[in-house]
C-alpha cells in the first residue's frame, strides 16, 4: 500500500468510523470508498508519525514565544538579565525534554495498548458471544482507535480532542463489531479507568494496613 494510501484510509477511518466498521464487516454492502484495512502495528506506525509531528510543533511553538517575549522587552530597553535567565528557564527543558520521552516511548505505550485493548476486546466478545472471527474484529476496533492521533498535531487543543476522538472511535467500533449496548460500550471505554482506581485503592488500603 502506497504512502497516501495509508494516510486517506486513516483520515477515513478518523472521519467515518461507523461507515468504517460497516465496509468492514459488510464490504459488498458498501458504495464509493472502500477503506483498506490496517493492521494495529500500521495504524500506531502512522500514529507516530503525527507525535512526532506534534513533538516538533510544540518545540517549535515555545521557541518562538520566547523569542517574542524577549523581543518584546528588549523593544522596552528593560535589562531583563538579572532577573531573566533563559539558560535557567525550566519550562522550555521540560517541554524539550517531554517532547522527546514522548516520541521516544510512544511504539512502546502503543503496543502495550494493543495488547491490553485486544484482551478486553475479546474478553467482552466471547461473553457476548460474538459470532466471526473475534480477533480480527478487535484489530480492526483498535486500528480505527489509533486514528485519533491525528489530531495531536493541532496546537493547544489537540490533546483533549484526541482523547474525546480516541473515545468516539472506540464506542463506534465496539457497537458495529460487538453489537454491543450504548450503556456496555461506555462501560468497556471506561475500563482503564476502573482499573486504575481499582488499582489505587488498594495501594491505598495496602498503605493504611501498614501505618
Amino acid at each position: 500500500m502506497k504512502i497516501i494510501d495509508v494516510f486517506t484510509t486513516y483520515i477515513h477511518y478518523l472521519i467515518h468510523p461507523f461507515k468504517t466498521h460497516e465496509a468492514f464487516i459488510n464490504p459488498d454492502r458498501v458504495e464509493g470508498f472502500v477503506p483498506q484495512r490496517l493492521s494495529p502495528y500500521e495504524s500506531l506506525t502512522t500514529s507516530w508519525v503525527f507525535v512526532i509531528l506534534n513533538g516538533i510543533f510544540r518545540i517549535v511553538t515555545l521557541n518562538f514565544v520566547i523569542l517574542l517575549m524577549l523581543d518584546l522587552i528588549s523593544d522596552t530597553g528593560f535589562d531583563y538579565s538579572s532577573f531573566l535567565n533563559i539558560e535557567e528557564f525550566p519550562s522550555l527543558y521540560f517541554v524539550v525534554l517531554s517532547s522527546v520521552l514522548d516520541i521516544i516511548f510512544y511504539p512502546l505505550f502503543g503496543i502495550f495498548m494493543i495488547q491490553f485493548w485486544e484482551f478486553i476486546i475479546k474478553l467482552f466478545a466471547n461473553l457476548l458471544n460474538v459470532s466471526g472471527d473475534v480477533s480480527e474484529k478487535s484489530q480492526d476496533i483498535i486500528s480505527v482507535y489509533f486514528s485519533s492521533s491525528i489530531l495531536k498535531i493541532i496546537p493547544i487543543f489537540g490533546a483533549p480532542m484526541q482523547s474525546l476522538a480516541s473515545m468516539i472511535l472506540m464506542y463506534a467500533g465496539l457497537r458495529k463489531q460487538l453489537n454491543a449496548s450504548p450503556i456496555l460500550s461506555v462501560c468497556i471505554i471506561l475500563t482503564p479507568l476502573v482499573i486504575m482506581l481499582g488499582l489505587a485503592s488498594v495501594i491505598i488500603l495496602l498503605a493504611l494496613l501498614a501505618l
